[in-house]
């Protein structure tokens, strides 16, 4: 696993991507899922959703990474390895934000249009044969945890944090995060975990403990989909979904606390910014500097999406 000694600073040179980085990242990665990722999902259930984790957030950020002269393991915080304490607690802190999330997300669906909710329903992407629906589960607690952290609170927020003090950076990078879905009936219930998530990265200065807490997250709200149990919010009442996301804060609350005490004060985020290249100051994206292994596989990611449209189901017969 690539890694660096932590009491070497980096040599001189600017403070980081700046926005200019973040917001040319977060462009490509948004026409990337609107134009390629979601039209794939649409077609192939879960080949779509797994090539959107790998080719739409985790390659581009490896490659934005490695195009700033920038060390991609250590500036997305994939390494060091966590402590394990650390990513037990992220499992704890991500299971009791599905409570806290879903609560949210049930009284956004009770404030909104009935049309909207309708409109933005993602119960479909369960509705495959029972292998796809597996397949789509296991991706989502597995794959997009790893790739859509690396995105958002690897690539997005280590860049913040080089020039936002960090509730700020925390705070932009969650918006994006929620922002990124296009799903106004999880926009509440996604800023609030992208809220988490960043705070969880930059208090342990590591990814993992996010991905822990991530997957945590999608693989009950799978699991809970899988099981074929009836939408909360079919039935419910706001007070009800309040209740429940007072109760998901509760058993959070004590998580978050147990995060504070087991680890140190956050490093500092020119920490993650250890150069590929120390004899060249500047981290100023160039695409000559991607690595050629990024480019293959990006060609080979245009390949596998051109086979998955070949592969991909037929349109439904006019009514």
């Amino acid at each position: 696993m690539e890694t660096s000694p932590p009491d070497i600073a980096p040599p001189p040179g600017p403070p980081g991507p700046g926005p200019k980085g973040v917001s040319g990242f977060f462009l490509s990665v948004m026409l990337l899922f609107g134009l390629v990722g979601a039209p794939a999902q649409h077609f192939q259930p879960a080949l779509g959703l797994l090539w959107s984790e790998v080719f739409v957030f985790l390659l581009p950020a490896l490659a934005a990474s490695a195009g700033s002269n920038l060390r991609p393991l250590r500036f997305l915080r994939l390494a060091p390895a966590p402590r394990p304490l650390h990513v037990a607690l992220g499992v704890g802190l991500g299971g009791a934000l599905f409570l806290a999330a879903g609560g949210l997300m049930a009284a956004t669906t009770l404030l909104l249009p009935r049309s909207v909710v309708e409109a933005f329903d993602l119960s479909r992407i369960f509705q495959g044969p029972p292998w796809e629906r597996l397949a789509v589960a296991a991706i989502a607690a597995v794959a997009a945890p790893v790739a859509e952290e690396a995105a958002f609170r690897g690539y997005v927020l280590s860049s913040l944090s080089t020039w936002l003090a960090p509730r700020a950076a925390i705070l932009a990078s969650a918006f994006l995060f929620a922002a990124m879905h296009l799903d106004p009936v999880r926009f509440p219930a996604i800023l609030l975990l992208g809220l988490a998530f960043g705070w969880l990265t930059w208090r342990t200065g590591s990814l993992w403990p996010a991905v822990a807490a991530h997957a945590a997250n999608n693989a009950l709200g799978a699991g809970w989909a899988l099981g074929g149990a009836a939408d909360p919010t079919e039935q419910g009442t706001l007070a009800g979904a309040l209740a429940v996301l007072g109760v998901g804060a509760a058993l959070a609350a004590p998580v978050a606390l147990a995060v504070l005490r087991a680890t140190e004060p956050p490093p500092a985020p020119a920490g993650a910014l250890v150069r590929r290249d120390p004899a060249e100051p500047s981290i100023r994206f160039r695409f000559s500097r991607v690595p050629h292994a990024y480019l293959v596989a990006g060609i080979a990611g245009m390949a596998l999406l051109f086979l998955l449209g070949l592969l991909g189901k037929p349109p439904p017969p006019a009514p």
